[in-house]
């Protein structure tokens, strides 16, 4: 999860602008049309195709209330715990940790026959209070390695695939290869990324290992996917067992994106032999007048640009959202607007109706090539 600090942001509607969301409201009513009884979920639309729809769930609302759990159940074939299997909530002390509501979660996708997937591993923003001196220390990354190990072998054979190593990237702090100003790193380097995925796959050696990171998809942020690029090759000469790289993909409406500058990553990302998961789509609002129909139209055509690229890239697997409806997600907090008035960032509103979010995924899921 990020905030939208450097984004260059348009502060009122462009022809540009009003073209895309006139476009994204037009697959809105094709996809309508089309499926008139609204009985094909975005699960079966993405299966069709060989990708995999999913979602991030949060134990309290999908075990209290039962309309965020239906609307899981009828949309997902992938859940993924908002923050249940991070470290510093399953250990917030030194003792043994808790995995209490990961395994319900984990649970809840075993009887529902829905695949998991695992985040984060190794993450240097949510490392508990009491490892905050170890982890500077000489110690330091033996500890999180053995944090990685053990948490990836406690739920071995039932996640699909992790996000290992979650951020690792930041141009801005001046470090060597732009990696993190974090210590385990600073010690380590890339060595100590690749020991991350050598413990991740000896923790369970059919999980599908992931590295996950956040802004490469706009015009501004060509540093950040060119520095991400070449971890990625050193993380590959390395031998490190890393099979996929994760785009979170939080967008904001109105944001420059450039179509061919985003293909041309994909491809070179999948050029490395890697998979390609979007992993937390959501499309933030911030900047957008307060009318709901326009920041829904706006929000529908910026998803609907987006996910037509992503899909055209045969080794994208598959879509992961953060959050399936308004009344939950970390935006209102992380990143709220300025008039104080929820974001409208989801597929579903706060309600659990269908937002033109919805069917610009559903559209470009019906129209993404097969795998």
């Amino acid at each position: 999860m990020r905030d939208y600090s450097g984004h260059w942001l348009a502060k009122h509607i462009d022809r540009r602008t009003f073209l895309l969301a006139a476009g994204a409201a037009i697959a809105s009513a094709r996809v309508s049309s089309a499926d008139e009884s609204g009985e094909t979920s975005l699960r079966q639309r993405a299966e069709k195709k060989g990708l995999v729809f999913g979602t991030q769930v949060n134990a309290g609302p999908l075990f209290s209330l039962k309309p965020y759990q239906d609307a899981v159940l009828r949309d997902a074939a992938m859940i993924v715990p908002e923050n249940e299997m991070k470290w510093r909530p399953t250990q917030p002390t030194a003792r043994q940790a808790n995995y209490f509501n990961a395994e319900r979660i984990a649970k809840f996708a075993e009887d529902n026959t829905l695949l998991l997937r695992g985040h984060t591993a190794v993450w240097h923003q949510n490392p508990p209070a009491w490892t905050k001196d170890i982890i500077s220390g000489d110690d330091g990354e033996k500890l999180v390695l053995k944090h990685a190990r053990e948490l990836i072998e406690h739920f071995r054979g039932r996640v699909m695939e992790w996000d290992v190593v979650n951020e690792a990237i930041a141009p801005e702090d001046g470090m060597p290869d732009n990696l993190r100003n974090w210590a385990p790193y600073n010690k380590g380097g890339i060595d100590f990324i690749a020991d991350c995925f050598y413990a991740a796959r000896q923790a369970d050696p059919k999980a599908k290992l992931y590295y996950n990171d956040y802004s490469v998809y706009y015009q501004s942020q060509g540093l950040r996917r060119d520095a991400i690029l070449v971890f990625l090759e050193k993380l590959k000469s390395k031998g490190a067992p890393i099979d996929g790289f994760g785009i979170q993909s939080h967008l904001i409406a109105n944001a420059e994106f450039d179509e061919a500058i985003y293909r041309r990553f994909l491809s070179e990302v999948a050029d490395l032999g890697l998979k390609i998961r979007a992993t937390e789509l959501d499309v933030s609002d911030v900047r957008l007048e307060p009318d709901i129909q326009i920041r829904d139209t706006i929000v529908a055509a910026h998803t609907k640009q987006y996910l037509d690229v992503l899909f055209d890239e045969p080794a994208v697997v598959g879509l992961v959202t953060w959050g399936m409806t308004d009344r939950f997600s970390w935006l209102h907090e992380g990143w709220p607007r300025r008039d104080r008035l929820r974001q409208r960032c989801l597929p579903l509103d706060d309600n659990f109706a269908r937002k033109p979010m919805w069917y610009a995924i559903a559209d470009a899921l019906d129209h993404a090539p097969s795998r």
